[in-house]
Formats: structure tokens, sequence, C-alpha cells
């Protein structure tokens, strides 16, 4: 991550050139210790019995052979003559140095230690560990931080050492204090328990991770700190993503099998309903090209011959409209008109289908009012509804059309008395390839009807279609709402 110097408030650092010149003092630094000039030498503030150890130190630090010393203790004196004791960490920059500071406050035992801790090597091993890691004094401040969670928070290292440990956690002050007086409780109780916990990235991201580590004790079994080690829990909950959309595309997988054997009945359903009505044409046009029939014969046969061709044209144009709605290419021609009139004219299409069933169609249409919509379209629609109603319905049964202003646009219901659809159904009538189970032995054409009277409504005109039933054998009632407010489409 880089670093950000004028974001380091808190931290206490120095700036220093490799000639040990100050050229920058964090605001942490000026309260914990005391202010410096920059472009003094650092020497200056150095105590004077360790001037000459800090100029070797400084040389040792600017030399191509510099071993990396980690800790460095040395007392630091103010123009007033008060000397503070503290330790120095540096961190080499491009052409200068990070002095990181701690104020010793006679706890010489725990400088002294990770003094000598903090090596190089131990450094790089430390820094080498997969997960995020970081090390507590017994101040409660946060001394060393590996790699890892440096990058999982978004921040240098540099910018949480010297911290309080609550500051990983949280950006609130009472916060942070409750969280670094735990850790103060764990090294009290000696006892580092595995612990869920939410860790805040720079960006204000929470991750949420478990905690696991060990309570660090020097020489004499004295207490210096601890080592947390912090697993982000992310990575279990992307594994657990992943079943979960492993598991989803199973599911899908299975739908589309069952799709498939629909459509694999669907298309040898079609198959047989286009070869019934050639059959009946060709037989019965064979009976009438023998000659010797009577009158009646002829008209009859003539009715059967142009009934079975519109059946056979019917499902024919599904087929393409639902070829030319699954590509794109199906085109509305909208035109401001009288919706009603187009009802009555789809009602009077079906008139040779009602007489010969002996049913009865009654009309109520109180829309009245011009909208624009496409003429053919919404005749179709209308066509295939009351189609339904005519062909699931027993002979000698009633319908009702009735159209009238909702919403500011025109709703239109087909109601039957027919065989009614179950429950289960009632969603997947106008799904493609579909027919309700209890219906399908009474069914004739290609169930297309509906799938395309849904996208015509809901694509073609912004409205919306849907089906009330009281369940089986108590009929059913279509519905359809295109909006009035549609202007030329």
């Amino acid at each position: 991550m880089e670093l950000r110097l004028s974001e380091l408030k808190v931290q206490p650092f120095l700036l220093i050139s490799q000639k040990g010149l100050v050229k920058y003092q964090s605001p942490g630094f000026s309260q914990i210790f005391f202010p410096v000039k920059s472009g003094d030498p650092l020497e200056q503030y150095v105590h004077p019995e360790d001037r000459k150890d800090f100029s070797a130190w400084l040389r040792s630090l600017n030399s191509k052979h510099a071993d990396g010393v980690a800790i460095k203790h040395l007392r630091l004196a103010d123009s007033s003559g008060r000397v503070v004791a503290a330790m120095v960490r540096p961190e080499p920059l491009k052409e200068d140095h990070i002095f990181w500071c701690w104020e010793n406050k006679g706890l010489r035992a725990e400088g002294d230690y990770w003094e000598t801790a903090l090596t190089p090597a131990m450094e790089e091993m430390f820094s080498s560990i997969l997960d995020g890691a970081f090390l507590v004094n017994i101040e409660g401040k946060v001394i060393a931080i590996n790699q890892a969670l440096s990058q999982m928070l978004g921040y240098h290292k540099l910018e949480l050492i010297g911290l309080p440990v609550g500051r990983l956690f949280s950006d609130d002050p009472a916060e942070i204090q409750r969280s670094t007086r735990r850790f103060g409780l764990i090294m009290k109780y000696d006892h580092v328990q595995e612990a869920n916990l939410t860790l805040r990235t720079r960006a204000g991201e929470e991750i949420e991770a478990s905690l696991n580590g060990a309570v660090i004790r020097g020489e004499g079994n004295q207490l210096v700190g601890i080592l947390a080690i912090v697993r982000d829990m992310r990575e279990s909950k992307l594994m657990r993503q992943l079943k979960e959309k492993t598991l989803k595309l199973e599911q899908a997988m299975e739908e589309l099998k069952e799709k498939d054997k629909v459509k694999d009945d669907f298309l040898s359903l079609v198959g047989h309903e286009l070869r019934t009505p050639l059959s009946n044409i060709l037989g019965y046009a064979e009976y009438l090209a023998q000659g010797n029939l009577e009158e009646k014969e002829k008209n009859d046969f003539n009715q059967i011959i142009y009934q079975e061709a519109r059946r056979l044209a019917r499902m024919v144009n599904e087929i393409l409209d639902m070829s030319r709605l699954e590509s794109g290419r199906l085109i509305y021609q909208y035109v401001l008109t009288a919706l009603d009139p187009v009802l009555k004219e789809a009602v009077d299409s079906l008139q040779v289908e009602t007489e010969q069933r002996k049913m009865t169609i009654h009309l109520s249409l109180g829309f009245g009012r011009e909208i624009w919509f496409d003429r053919d379209r919404i005749k179709q629609v209308m066509v295939n509804l009351l189609a339904n109603a005519v062909k699931y319905s027993e002979p000698g049964r009633e319908i009702w059309v009735e159209s009238k202003e909702v919403d500011q646009g025109a709703m239109v219901s087909v109601r039957d008395q027919g065989l009614g659809i179950a429950q289960e159904d009632l969603k997947k009538v106008f799904e493609k390839f579909h027919r309700a189970e209890n219906i399908e032995h009474h069914a004739q054409g290609a169930g297309l009807g509906l799938p395309i009277a849904r996208r015509i409504i809901d694509e073609g005109h912004g409205g919306r279609i849907w089906l009330e039933s009281g369940g089986l054998g108590r009929g059913s009632v279509f519905y359809f709402w295109i909006p009035g407010t549609m202007r030329d489409g």
C-alpha cells in the first residue's frame, strides 16, 4: 500500500534525510515527545551520551550492507533538557528514512525484548504469514503488522503501527477504547480464545474475520504482548456463495431438461395436430373429386374442408408469430381507434364455431373511446381468448365479454363456464409449450395462443394479462389491460 504521510496524524514519527536532517514531524510525535525544527540535525535532539552511538547507527542505515536493525533504543532531549526514552524503528524510503517512535516510559524490559525479538529474520517470517497477523504490546498498541493484514485493510503498515489495537476494528473512539481494553483482559487472563469479529478497512468496509493468537512472555515469564492471527472469513463466505450458485445452476439445468422434454412433446404434438387437419382436408377432397355426391354432402364436405383449413392456418400462423416474437421480428402497427368495435369483430369471427356448439356470447362493451393500439394484434389476442373459452366449454354454455375503463386504460375480460384451471396451473398457462394436464385430452392446436397473447399485451402494448379460476369445473376468467396513455406506439 502507498504510504500517505499527511494522513498519519496520531502516529509518532519523523521523516529523516540520509544526512540525518529532520524533514517532517508528525503531530503525534510533537504531542508524545516534543516539537523539533525542520532542517535541524536529529542528532542535536539526541542525548549527548547517545549521540556517538546514534551517528554510527545512522551510517549503518545508509550503508548498502545495512544489517537491518529493527528497533533502536535512544534518549531524546529537548532544549529545556527534558529527557524522554524512546524506541525507534526505522523504515527506509527511496531517499529518506521514517523513524517510528514509541515512548519507553521506563519499561526497558519490554523494549529490550522487542528490540531483540524483531530481528530482520523474524520480521521476514512474520511478514510471510498468509493470514493477517499483528503484534500488540502491553499498552495495547500495535507494534507490528504483516503484509497480508495491511493489504486486507487497505493501509500501509506504518499507518497502523503505534495506534491502539481497537483502531483495527472501529473508527468510533468509545469502541476503540473498548476493543483495546479487551486485549488488556486477554493479556491479564493469559488466554486467547478463538473469536469472530469485524475488521474495518480504510474505505470503511467491514470484514468478517476470526481471531486466534497467543500471549507472549519474555525473560523471567514477563508479559510483553500478544501475537494475533486473523483469518478473512470472506473466503469461507465466497465458498458458501459458490456452493449456492452451483446448486442454483444444477436446478436451472434440471429446469432446462424439463423444458427440453416439454419442447420435444410440443414438437410431437404439433406434428400430430398438423397431420389431423391435413388428413381431413385430403380425405374429404378425395370424396369431392370422385363426384356422385348429393348437394347436401358436398356442402357438408366443403364446410369441413374450410374449417380444417382455417384450423391449419391458425396453427401455422401461431408458430410463425411465436418465431417472430422470439427473434424480435414481430412488427406492430399502432393506430388511434376505438377498441370496442375490434372486440365485436373478434366475437363475430367465431360465429360459426359458437353456432355449431350452440353457445351464446354476451357482450357488455363499455370502454367507448379511442386509444392507440395495434388493431390486428389485439383482435388476435381476443380471438385466442374466445377460442379457448369455446374449446374448453361444453356445448350450450355461455360466455361473457366485457370492456371498461380502469386506471386510465382499457380492461377486457372473457368469462366462461368451461373446465376451469387448477390453482397450480394458473401461472403456467401463459408459458410457451405448456398445457394444463386437466385439459390436454380436450385440446386442439399447438398450445401457443396464450403465450403469444401475453407477449402481445406485455411487450407490444405495455399492458398485462392474467387469469382467474375457481378451480376445476368452475370456469375461468381471462383479463387483459392496455394503457390508454400510449401515443403512436
